[in-house]
């Protein structure tokens, strides 16, 4: 190695030396490093726990730029507020801030437990919301927030900014069925268009279960609403959605004996409603649902009232709403009790419904209440009554000359035929008696027993009520039942045996019996279908009412009984032979002849006629 190669490396390793000198590190500072490989190394190194605060904090700073979710959108707790009076509880959830369960106080269902008219998922109320950016927002699915909360009242208040809300208000009225659910708001215009004057309502409601006969209770439950124009209209099975275009004023989902009803102090616009059937054995009888529109003009100062009407369907309750009120703010709720036809809720409301108070003020044994009507009853019809015995007395005794025309014009000629009517219907005009004058008090006193028909198996008071073997007066009194079903029959009695409902058919087979012994013709012996017409009826009877309601086949009992005693007064109360003496007497004197009597032996004149020209020509 030469001179000039070593000096050349010695060089080199002084500037080495020297560069490492002065990039040499101050004392206490570190050399920065990329987070990207600081990243990396720490979760190669740090524990797991480490790593995940680590993205936690990477996540909240990720959420801080992110946009903030609205108030009104913010998950919250489902909570439960129950308002109390002295007749029902209605529990209210933060979840949608609406009720959720009603249970009325001072009844019990069928199997005693307390009687709950919706719960859960049975009942949905919502509002859809359209907001200013064109979002739709379901209050059902919004959480609220409860305020004010005492033991009838309390406010749901859904946030929308920080002072700015929508208010459900609801205040439970004192000793009474309805709640009044007040909606309002403040600086709703952070939500909803400035210009909005109509708001979507949906209302859904399952109807449970709550009497012993399905297919009874299934029967009288309805859907009803009244227009505000004030008529009403009752919807039963209704196979589609139906449209109602007119205003409404309330809207009820009617049970046999209990309803829930919205009612709108405005109205209720572009109606769809339904009414679907649920299965037997599910717990519920019907599904009802409601679409409508009300009229939105909420803002600041401003309100929209609701009520609901969660109770029983007493008359006398319902009605009382409607005292002191103008006719025109009348809500007319009492219809919610059906009664039937005008005629039939005529006698009902001025006739039955105030006996049945008066009585039911002093006694309350409703087998006795039920006794004493129906003796009422059949008093007042006691003339009609025996006006219908006298007819029939007055045919028995005429039925041996009645006979002897037979007799004079055997056969079944067109002439014999003709002759016989016309003689029988003389010696009828001029004695004074006539088959069609007892049967016109008989139908003067069927809208009675239609009416109570109507009455008994839709009456509350009866609910719950016991006699004698009957546990409950509403439903049937099944004294022999079976867990099978037979064809056909299963679906029309039902599987048991009513033991009012036997003993009402029983009693009216033994009647008619009675009745037809004594008025037996032989031209009704001639006729043996007719002559079992009535023993078929009362067995059809016996199927068709031993699923009703036992107060219904007792009272009818009753009516078969007191009848059949009355006949009897009546039989030793007419003497016959006084009665033949004076139709005879009846006879002797001038009868003018009626019309009909006119035109029948017109008929007679031609057809014998027309029987003379036959004869010419053979």
């Amino acid at each position: 190695m030469d001179k000039n190669t070593v000096i050349g490396i010695v060089l080199i390793g002084l500037i080495l030396i020297g560069f490492s000198i002065l990039n040499k590190p101050t004392p206490g500072a570190q050399q920065e490093v990329p987070a990207v490989v600081t990243d990396t190394l720490r979760a190669q190194s740090e524990p797991a726990e480490a790593v995940a605060d680590s993205a936690d904090t990477l996540n909240l700073t990720a959420d801080s730029l992110a946009p903030q979710v609205p108030m009104y959108l913010q998950k919250g707790s489902e909570r439960t507020i129950t308002l109390r009076n002295e007749l029902l509880t209605v529990d209210l959830s933060t979840l949608g801030g609406v009720p959720t369960r009603a249970e009325l106080l001072r009844y019990k269902a069928q199997d005693k437990k307390p009687l709950v008219l919706f719960e859960g998922e049975d009942l949905l109320f919502n509002l859809p919301m359209r907001t200013v950016d064109n979002n739709l927002v379901e209050t059902c699915q919004l959480y609220f927030e409860p305020m004010n909360v005492s033991d009838t009242s309390v406010t749901m208040r859904l946030n929308i900014a920080t002072a700015a809300y929508l208010d459900f208000v609801y205040t439970l009225y004192a000793n009474d069925y309805r709640m009044n659910m007040r909606i309002e708001g403040k600086g709703l215009n952070q939500l909803l268009p400035a210009n909005m004057s109509l708001q979507d309502l949906e209302w859904s409601q399952k109807v449970r279960q709550q009497e012993q006969s399905w297919k009874f209770e299934n029967q009288y439950t309805a859907l009803m609403y009244r227009y505000a124009a004030g008529d009403l209209e009752r919807i039963t099975r209704a196979k589609k959605d139906k449209l109602v275009q007119e205003s409404l004023r309330w809207v009820g989902y009617q049970d046999k004996y209990f309803s829930t009803v919205l009612i709108s102090d405005a109205a209720f616009e572009d109606n769809k409603i339904s009414v679907a059937e649920m299965v037997q054995g599910s717990g519920y009888v019907k599904e009802f649902k409601l679409k409508s529109t009300l009229q939105w003009n909420i803002s600041d100062g401003k309100k929209n009232s609701l009520t609901w009407f969660m109770g029983p369907n007493d008359y006398n309750l319902l009605k009382g709403y409607d005292k002191g009120v103008s006719k025109n703010d009348k809500l007319n709720l009492d219809h919610l009790v059906y009664m039937g036809g005008k005629v039939f809720r005529f006698i009902n409301i001025y006739m039955i419904i105030p006996v049945v108070t008066w009585l039911n003020g002093s006694l309350t044994n409703w087998g006795l209440i039920i006794l004493i009507l129906t003796l009422l009853i059949k008093l007042f019809l006691t003339p009609f009554t025996f006006k219908s015995y006298l007819s029939q007395a007055k045919m028995r005794v005429l039925k041996p000359q009645v006979e002897a025309i037979n007799a004079r014009y055997p056969g079944s000629e067109q002439d014999m035929m003709m002759k016989r009517q016309t003689e029988t219907m003389n010696l009828y005009r001029a004695a004074g008696a006539g088959p069609m004058s007892g049967c016109v008090p008989m139908l003067l006193q069927m809208p009675f027993l239609i009416a109570l028909y109507m009455y008994f198996p839709t009456s509350i008071l009866l609910r719950g009520e016991s006699f004698l073997w009957a546990k409950d007066l509403s439903t049937y009194d099944a004294i022999i039942s079976w867990d099978f079903d037979i064809p056909l029959l299963s679906s029309i009695m039902g599987n048991h045996i009513s033991l009012f409902c036997l003993l009402m058919s029983v009693v009216n087979i033994a009647f008619n019996k009675y009745i037809m012994q004594q008025n037996s013709s032989p031209a009704q012996e001639s006729m043996k279908m007719m002559k079992y017409m009535p023993y078929f009826m009362y067995i059809f009877l016996f199927f068709f009412f031993n699923q009703n309601a036992s107060g219904l086949c007792y009272y009818y009992l009753l009516t078969s009984v007191i009848t059949m005693l009355q006949n009897i007064g009546f039989k030793y109360a007419i003497n016959e032979e006084k009665l033949l003496t004076r139709l005879e007497e009846n006879k002797k004197k001038p009868r003018k002849k009626s019309k009909w009597i006119q035109r029948l032996e017109e008929a007679q004149r031609q057809q014998q006629a027309m029987q003379r020209q036959q004869n010419k020509r053979r």
